[in-house]
């Protein structure tokens, strides 16, 4: 056999080869809209604690290692913003944000997301606030709430 129709053979059965793409890892860095909804009905946690509406503007950051997230929150003023930080294992992510505390006798605390994604730029999981509000009934001796959200990325918002 020629040598040269053999190598012919060979681009062109790799040129009409399916061709894999590799797939990009996932993130969460970019501006994001979170809407949460109640688990079995629970609108606020048992001691009546709540984050407010639903909706919740996020903006996930990378800078060199650190992975840092902020809340926007133009309900009560630019100056507010629930610093958090964030990690991405495969599809899955998990973030930790403080709750803002308007006053020092109201509830503060913090979130805990962990979810996965449906695709680049949709989320979906859960959050659970721990509030600093005692609660014996809980196992953490603290006010607790669990939410479920969905999340989507803002158009433009990616990094």
């Amino acid at each position: 056999m020629n040598l040269r129709w053999v190598i012919l053979c060979a681009v062109l059965l790799l040129a009409a080869a399916p061709r894999a793409r590799a797939q990009s890892e996932r993130t969460l860095a970019g501006e994001w809209i979170m809407v949460s909804s109640p688990i079995n009905g629970e609108s606020a946690s048992r001691m009546g604690n709540t984050l407010g509406f639903p909706n919740r503007d996020m903006v996930f950051t990378i800078e060199g290692d650190l992975r840092n997230g902020v809340v926007l929150r133009e309900d009560v003023g630019p100056s507010v913003r629930p610093l958090g930080s964030w990690r991405v294992m495969n599809n899955h992510f998990s973030a930790a944000f403080q709750l803002w505390c308007p006053v020092a006798e109201g509830p503060c605390g913090s979130v805990v997301m962990r979810g996965q994604f449906l695709d680049d730029d949709t989320v979906k999981g859960t959050m659970t606030v721990f509030f600093d509000t005692p609660d014996e009934a809980r196992p953490t001796g603290y006010d607790t709430w669990v939410f479920s959200f969905r999340g989507n990325r803002k158009a433009g918002g990616s990094n």
